[in-house]
């Protein structure tokens, strides 16, 4: 009895010593990056001269160059080649200034206003891809408020800014565009060591090619959500409907995000996922679509409500993607850089095909809803194929007894991995330290993350990336995975 409690006394006084996840500096900057981010969508959103949503005629030269940049941002922080995140935060203000300067002078030739929806493109994208890298540092639970109240602070500044100062909407875009950039930079500079602080030992409950799989679902129904979106915002556009950044879309987006709040505060949220989004997602936007084919249906307001589930939409996608980079430790910019990379060119791809049918053949706006409903049905049948697919895939390799995700399965999975890596190590004589490394690797940890873990500097654990890549003539992740998983079946056949 006396053991006990003296067990139960040096407990208490490790978790008594252990510090505290939340002090007042962490608070503080967990409420700067909250503001930070809040700020500069603000700004997006006020931003007339460029986005998803601007009727200008070269829009969709910067949706392009938008969409790009998450892209190649996305690619290059994959295969580990970003070594600093303050490269893009400076490139990001360089190319902001470019596009203010470019305000500035008044030409509206085709070659500056080209050049200024590039700039603008680029440098909206590299500001929020430096955001993610900040969020990211935080654990789920609490990323997943911040982002929420981020966006109530988003939706918020369109309001507040034409009641309080009428007329100076380009003053207010840069005072908070500026302030925004000042956040980032102090939360820049301090998240090495909020990183440090959140950091917990968590076991993926998903196997690295479920996530995969996952991700592919969700880069599919953010492409044709944003598609339909796009067409239908440069179909009003000709009809000139500009409801896109108005007080009307304000109230509305407020509105979503207070309950957004709301619902996570009441469930306490650890993780959204992708899965539940979509359907939501697809029963929203086609309710939109159906209110708009209402002969009573007023246009300005159902397209309010458009601009409104496409902002919402992309708040889900911070939300799922940057839990799961967390919690497989993947690069910061990897997955959500992608889903709003193809979300950005989905949009323009949208636009341009409006832009293309619109006078040829005089569409009327009731049929585009039908096909728009309908494209949306054929969508969300085919990811729930895939889905099915998928588990029917797992179930042929005699791996369904543990992987689906609400259930305690990482045991399992995480020992069918531990014997295609033994099987691995024996074809190929890997080494043990390899194989520690290959391990870690193939379930999502970036370089840096298994540098730190085994106390090593980043450059050896890419050596022994290399020498292993080298041994079984594979040549990146993907294939990675792939031999492992053909092990995985040779393993369950043998």
């Amino acid at each position: 009895m006396n053991a006990n409690a003296g067990a139960n006394a040096n407990a208490t006084g490790r978790d008594e010593n252990r510090p505290k996840l939340f002090d007042k500096n962490t608070l503080a900057l967990a409420l700067i990056a909250t503001v930070g981010f809040g700020f500069l969508q603000g700004a997006r959103l006020l931003d007339l001269n460029s986005g998803p949503y601007s009727s200008s005629p070269f829009a969709l030269v910067g949706l392009a160059f938008d969409g790009c940049t998450f892209l190649a941002v996305a690619l290059m922080s994959y295969f580990v080649r970003i070594e600093s995140t303050f490269k893009l935060f400076w490139t990001g203000i360089g190319v902001a200034a470019v596009y203010a300067a470019l305000i500035v002078s008044g030409s509206q030739s085709d070659i500056v206003l080209v050049l200024m929806q590039a700039a603008s493109g680029m440098g909206w994208a590299l500001m929020i891809l430096c955001w993610m890298q900040v969020f990211t540092s935080y654990r789920p639970f609490h990323s997943l408020v911040m982002i929420a109240l981020g966006y109530l602070i988003d939706t918020l500044i369109q309001p507040v800014s034409s009641a309080l100062f009428p007329g100076y909407r380009q003053i207010v875009l840069l005072v908070v565009f500026v302030a925004s950039a000042i956040m980032l930079y102090y939360c820049l500079v301090h998240n090495q060591a909020i990183a440090q602080r959140m950091k917990e030992t968590v076991a993926p409950k998903t196997s690295m090619a479920e996530a995969f799989s996952r991700t592919r679902r969700a880069v599919a129904s953010t492409l044709v959500f944003s598609l339909v979106c796009g067409f239908i915002i440069q179909m009003d556009i000709f009809s000139d409907l500009q409801y896109a950044q108005t007080d009307l879309t304000a109230w509305l987006a407020i509105g979503v995000s207070i309950a957004m709040c709301a619902i996570l505060a009441v469930l306490k949220l650890k993780k959204a996922n992708i899965d539940y989004i979509c359907p939501i997602a697809a029963l929203c936007l086609a309710s939109i679509l159906l209110y708009r084919s209402l002969d009573g249906g007023d246009g300005y307001l159902a397209g309010a409500m458009l601009t409104t589930f496409l902002m919402s939409f992309y708040v889900l996608l911070w939300l799922t993607f940057i839990s799961e980079a967390y919690e497989r430790k993947l690069p910061a910019f990897f997955l959500l850089g992608l889903a709003l990379g193809v979300a950005r060119l989905s949009i323009a791809a949208g636009r341009l095909l409006a832009q293309l049918l619109f006078e040829p053949l005089a569409l009327e706006p009731h049929n585009v809803t039908i096909v728009a409903i309908w494209v949306l049905v054929v969508t969300v049948s085919l990811i729930f194929a895939s889905y099915l697919r998928y588990s029917a895939k797992q179930k042929e390799h005699r791996l369904d007894d543990a992987p689906d995700e609400l259930t305690d399965s990482a045991a399992a999975q995480a020992d069918a991995t531990e014997a295609a890596l033994d099987l691995l190590s024996e074809t190929y004589s890997l080494s043990d330290r390899e194989v520690e490394i290959i391990r870690e690797f193939s379930a999502g940890r970036s370089a840096r993350y298994i540098a730190d873990y085994f106390v090593l500097s980043e450059h050896t654990v890419k050596t022994h990336l290399r020498r292993a890549y080298a041994k079984m003539s594979v040549h990146s992740r993907q294939e990675l995975l792939d031999l492992i998983e053909t092990m995985e079946a040779r393993r369950l056949r043998g």
